[in-house]
């Protein structure tokens, strides 16, 4: 019987999915610019700027292209999920962490959306979708995991559909004040939790037209922009 080893990176992901499991009760503070992530009005209102562009990109995408069956990958506590679930029959969202599932739950409660627990590196699609959607992802995804991630979402994507990313761009007050200054090139993060608890995880700030030649490199096609200063975004088409 064959032995398996574990991948070079197997414990910096299982400290990844340790982190957001640790992490599922506070995370919408990163989102809403609260505690640790409080930059002051000036700021936040850049963020929110920032935030306001990306939904509203993604809500004329979903108008335009009006997908049936709709995959999130890493869906996190519903922060996106809340906006597809009114705007598409049906949604699979799937996450590592069972805690921000049961957030996302709380949050969304739609009977269009179906929950799934699995380890997204492991997972394969049952199904194929209209829409593979993912939102503060792809930048936790190894480099050397990418072009293996983008097979299991071509897998996954149903003949013309499309992938949409949403993530973050390298802006050093994007996290919180008491984290270290990202570095572009890194790869690993330090993440700190409110009880002063720390774990590494993986996190890319892709650059767009990297990130597009890179998609181009293994057969997609695709239109990631950035916002003015915090994201990154655009659709992902095979």
């Amino acid at each position: 019987m064959p032995i398996e080893v574990p991948a070079p990176d197997a414990a910096l992901i299982a400290e990844q999915v340790a982190y957001y499991r640790a992490r599922a009760g506070e995370y919408d503070e990163w989102w809403f610019r609260a505690g640790r992530y409080d930059r002051g009005p000036s700021l936040n209102a850049a963020w929110f700027a920032d935030v306001e562009i990306v939904e509203t990109a993604l809500f004329a995408f979903l108008d335009a292209v009006r997908p049936q069956r709709v995959l999130e990958l890493a869906c996190g506590t519903g922060l996106f999920t809340r906006h597809l679930a009114p705007r598409v029959p049906q949604v699979t969202a799937i996450d590592a962490s069972p805690e921000v599932i049961a957030c996302n739950r709380a949050r969304v409660n739609c009977q269009n959306v179906d929950y799934v627990i699995a380890d997204l590196f492991e997972w394969k699609p049952p199904a194929r979708f209209d829409l593979v959607f993912m939102s503060f992802w792809l930048s936790h995804v190894p480099l050397a995991r990418f072009e293996s991630f983008w097979s299991v979402v071509r897998q996954a994507l149903a003949p013309g559909g499309h992938a949409y990313v949403i993530d973050s761009a390298l802006d050093p007050t994007s996290t919180a004040r008491d984290h270290p200054t990202p570095e572009a090139d890194s790869g690993i993060v330090t993440r700190k939790l409110n009880d002063g608890r720390q774990f590494r995880v993986v996190k890319l700030f892709h650059e767009p037209g990297t990130l597009n030649r890179r998609l181009a490199a293994i057969g997609f096609d695709s239109a990631i922009e950035r916002t003015p200063r915090y994201f990154i975004h655009g659709k992902v088409s095979q």
